[in-house]
């Protein structure tokens, strides 16, 4: 349907519209030490597409700075992107949306880690536009344009790709249609991936007790 309203869409929009504010990651420390006393999740981008499908994935716990995760922990309608990393079939770019439901699967502050890039989005509406664009030109294989480095990392040239003039779809008549089943199917997502959580833990429970 994005790609429907894309082609279809003449009037023309920089990314930098959808976004608010940009913020880097971070790694933080293995152990509390020092100032590096409060626990994070660190979201990497091996964890995106667990994460995006309602699991926890195996994203560690990390210790920062009480101001570093009130600065860059991760709120609801942030868009976290993989800028550094990659490979030689697989752009960087990779993209997660935050929700809340997201959020709330994790007993700590949520951050994403130093190869990746907070972009916070004011609304909802704005956050699913911005992912879906990031999303559609990942898979258009277009950001192997915007990456810069020659040994075995990679970055991506994030400022540039916000320069991006893409076709706007918010006045195609499909995106009021097209919004409202990408909430759905994300909250979905979340909503299966914790209900899976909860039958793998009965599961085992029931095992150790009969087996």
């Amino acid at each position: 349907m994005f790609d429907k309203m894309y082609y279809e869409s003449s009037s023309r929009i920089e990314l930098m519209n959808f976004v608010s504010e940009m913020k880097s990651g971070d790694w933080g420390k293995a152990k509390s030490t020092d100032n590096f006393i409060k626990p994070a999740t660190i979201i990497r981008g091996t964890d995106f597409c667990n994460v995006a499908n309602g699991q926890k994935s195996d994203a560690p716990i990390r210790y920062l700075k009480t101001a570093t995760i009130q600065k860059k922990h991760l709120i609801a309608n942030d868009v976290l992107i993989e800028i550094s990393g990659g490979s030689p079939t697989q752009s960087t770019g990779r993209s997660l949306l935050i929700t809340d439901k997201l959020l709330n699967r994790y007993n700590t502050p949520v951050l994403g880690t130093n190869f990746t890039r907070l972009f916070r989005c004011e609304t909802e509406e704005n956050a699913v536009l911005f992912h879906s664009y990031i999303n559609f030109l990942y898979n258009k294989n277009v950001f192997f344009n915007y990456e810069n480095g020659t040994t075995g990392i990679k970055n991506l040239d994030y400022k540039s790709i916000l320069k991006i003039n893409v076709n706007d779809v918010q006045k195609h008549s499909l995106f009021p249609k097209y919004f409202s089943m990408y909430h759905f199917y994300e909250s979905m997502k979340q909503h299966l991936g914790d209900e899976s959580t909860v039958l793998t833990c009965l599961k085992e429970q029931l095992l150790r007790k009969f087996f």
